[in-house]
């Protein structure tokens, strides 16, 4: 959707809003609807088994990033979008809502943290997880 909007905000000179589908499309697929899922021989996604084509969380939020940074200033999320996904656009646009106290604190995770609280023993075993 990126590019979309990169020649939508170049082509007007009012406000632009990105509303994206939050789905891993391809060039192949470009559409939730035209998504097919090899692990069930190639059958057709939509519109019941789309769970394994969502995006992430940061995805989102990255994505929310690079649209603010084109200038896009109504952001927000259609079908598929669960609670994280909205609160991860929030977050990217500066904002903190009361939802973000459920945000991951990943520096504080068992193995892949970075605080100094870690097990050294369970940082070192990171890598076989």
């Amino acid at each position: 959707m990126l590019p979309v909007l990169r020649r939508v905000r170049e082509a007007v000179s009012c406000e632009v809003a990105a509303l994206p589908v939050p789905y891993r499309t391809t060039e192949a697929e470009p559409t939730m609807q035209s998504l097919r899922d090899p692990q069930r021989g190639g059958q057709q996604a939509f519109p019941t088994a789309l769970d394994p084509f969502t995006c992430t969380r940061e995805e989102l939020g990255e994505f929310a990033s690079a649209a603010l940074g084109l200038g896009v200033r109504y952001l927000g999320v259609c079908c598929g979008a669960a609670p994280h996904h909205i609160r991860a656009v929030a977050e990217a646009a500066g904002k903190t809502p009361p939802a973000s106290r459920y945000s991951p604190d990943m520096s504080k995770h068992s193995f892949l943290g970075t605080d100094s609280g870690i097990v050294k023993a369970y940082r070192e075993y990171a890598g076989n997880l």
